[in-house]
């Protein structure tokens, strides 16, 4: 079973919203056809959201802040995604295969390829200020009760500096870079199957035929007005 994970929390400067959470299981579900899945998100505030199954929100690494700068999101609690306790409290069973999903997201053709990819993990790969390769904690692929490591090796006193001396940015992604991107068995998605919105689909005002996930990571999201004047084909996907 395809197990979706999507995450709404009260963050960095913007609230998603339900319908937000809403309108990405419909462009899911729009995309899957035939494949078997369950979309769950987690979440500290439940209301409003129809589309999909709901788990609380745990606490564990909420109150850490980027180790790239305070003034970025922090989405740490979001590597107790590969502990197995927790799996299994979101009803994941071994033999699931896991995908970790942002919600400014925009699923613009059939999926069914990507979540087929095997490997031990696989990502969004860009390129990094000091790396080649790393992975963008926007989309995580792995298997159930596998990598455990990522979690139980994580320490806050510790993890955090590892990962940025090592020249890796973020929160999450860069510890899951630092782990992974090296790693026989990992597999990098990449443009133009996947791409930035805002560094490759509105530089160049296209969407490609074959692109199949567009994120939308910074200040415009797919759902305001900006992203629709200066690529009107999202609204053709933004929508219940």
């Amino acid at each position: 079973m395809l197990q979706i994970v999507l995450w709404k929390w009260k963050g960095h400067n913007r609230q998603f919203e339900p319908d937000h959470v809403n309108i990405v299981c419909l462009m899911l579900r729009r995309n899957l056809q035939n494949v078997p899945h369950r979309i769950v998100c987690v979440t500290d505030d439940a209301s409003g959201i129809v589309e999909c199954e709901t788990a609380l929100l745990w606490p564990d690494h909420g109150g850490l802040q980027n180790g790239s700068g305070r003034h970025l999101p922090s989405c740490y609690r979001r590597l107790k995604l590969y502990d197995k306790a927790t799996q299994l409290d979101l009803g994941i069973e071994k033999g699931d295969r896991i995908i970790s999903l942002d919600l400014d997201v925009l699923i613009t053709g059939d999926l069914r390829n990507i979540v087929r990819t095997e490997g031990l993990f696989v990502g969004w790969e860009l390129r990094g200020t000091h790396h080649p390769k790393v992975f963008n904690g926007s989309l995580q692929m792995f298997d159930a009760q596998s990598l455990q490591e990522i979690w139980s090796e994580f320490d806050p006193a510790t993890s955090i500096l590892q990962a940025g001396h090592a020249g890796f940015k973020g929160s999450d992604q860069a510890w899951l870079s630092y782990k992974l991107v090296n790693r026989e068995g990992t597999v990098g998605l990449k443009w133009p199957e996947v791409s930035s919105w805002p560094l490759q689909n509105r530089i160049q005002g296209i969407l490609r035929r074959d692109n199949r996930i567009v994120f939308f990571h910074g200040s415009i999201k797919p759902w305001d007005k900006a992203a629709t004047q200066a690529t009107p084909w999202v609204a053709r996907y933004w929508r219940a």
